[in-house]
């Protein structure tokens, strides 16, 4: 007696299937969706501007395009056109740093829209490591060059003749002074966290910043003298010390500040000195922010929200440095000088008014 179940197909029959369903959609199956010419479907998705398409016809073959879930062949465009679709992103030791880590993403979502890659190579210190990895990367053909730090700092940037984009990002190089550099506004973040310490009512305050020639200290102190002086109060006042931006020296340098002519306020250099003055204040048996209030600096992921109490602190801007570098390495107009990202003061629960200390 006949069978008359459908059978499931064979392994073959399933596999021809499978390969129809997954073959990838050309400019040819778009352009019959379309109902239109190949060439056209080529104008339009290579937005070919000098070329005159009707606004009903680009409509029709973008929907098209988006029906059948077209993904041009990038490596194909890029011979044809003799271009790269490829940005390079030098990393010095930014990929194990969370906040700065926003950096690299931030160049690709500037970039990924026009259908760049982000190809992120993490270099040693050393100079011979960078010449080699940019070198390499120039071989291979990358639409731009983009160097970044974890910090403001002076890097090595690899000397080539070839004529590649280059910005630096939360870095410069003493080799490069004309290419186009991106910071975050380290003097008005430093301004914003006194500002608001000095309005909160605070006049004994000590400054516990990072190494006393370091760029990013040397700014958010030029910002706390000017806020000083806004408010009032003599910048001289303020007391002034220097660290490494560890926790260890926030903890030794606020103990020995709570020792002394004890403040009110602490404006620490980074978050992590924040928290090793946090620690120092427990362990002279005063209450933040009830005895001393603590600011910080960076508004470190996984850190600054979860402290009891959270942190009043400021944001660096890396996801937006980023984004403003992608945005540059494609632009038509060749970048020039300095662009400051600014800061944002985030208020939390670790600043509060002095008590009544008279």
């Amino acid at each position: 007696m006949p069978d008359n179940k459908k059978r499931p197909p064979s392994l073959s029959t399933a596999a021809a299937e499978q390969g129809r369903d997954q073959r990838r959609v050309t400019m040819k199956d778009v352009a019959k969706r379309a109902g239109v010419s190949q060439p056209t479907v080529s104008f339009v998705l290579n937005d070919r501007r000098d070329v005159s398409v009707a606004d009903e016809t680009r409509a029709r073959v973008l929907q098209a395009a988006k029906d059948l879930n077209f993904h041009p062949n990038r490596a194909a465009r890029a011979l044809r056109s003799n271009k790269s679709y490829t940005v390079a992103v030098i990393a010095n030791r930014i990929v194990s740093q969370p906040y700065a880590g926003q950096i690299v993403l931030g160049v690709q979502q500037a970039v990924q829209p026009a259908g760049y890659v982000c190809f992120v190579v993490e270099t040693s210190e050393t100079p011979d490591a960078v010449d080699a990895a940019v070198h390499n990367l120039i071989a291979q053909g990358v639409a731009g060059l983009i160097y970044a730090a974890p910090g403001p700092e002076p890097i090595h940037a690899a000397v080539t003749e070839a004529d590649v984009r280059t910005i630096f990002v939360n870095c410069w190089a003493d080799n490069a002074k004309d290419a186009p550099q991106i910071l975050a506004d380290e003097y008005q973040g430093g301004r914003d966290a006194a500002a608001a310490t000095f309005a909160a009512g605070h006049r004994r305050v000590v400054y516990l910043g990072g190494p006393a020639d370091d760029y990013a200290c040397k700014e958010r102190e030029r910002g706390l003298t000017d806020a000083a002086r806004d408010a009032g109060i003599d910048p001289a006042s303020v007391r002034r010390e220097h660290g490494d931006y560890h926790v260890h020296s926030g903890y030794d340098l606020a103990l020995r500040a709570l020792s002394e002519d004890r403040p009110t306020a602490l404006i620490c250099g980074n978050d992590r000195m924040a928290v090793g003055a946090l620690m120092a204040t427990h362990a002279a048996g005063l209450d933040c922010p009830g005895d001393v209030s603590i600011v910080g600096f960076d508004d470190q992921p996984d850190i600054a929200d979860q402290l009891h109490p959270p942190l009043t602190t400021v944001a660096l801007p890396h996801l937006q440095m980023g984004l403003t570098a992608g945005e540059l390495l494609l632009a038509d107009a060749e970048p020039q000088g300095t662009r400051l990202i600014p800061c944002t003061y985030v208020p939390r629960g670790s600043l509060a008014a002095p008590k009544d200390r008279s």
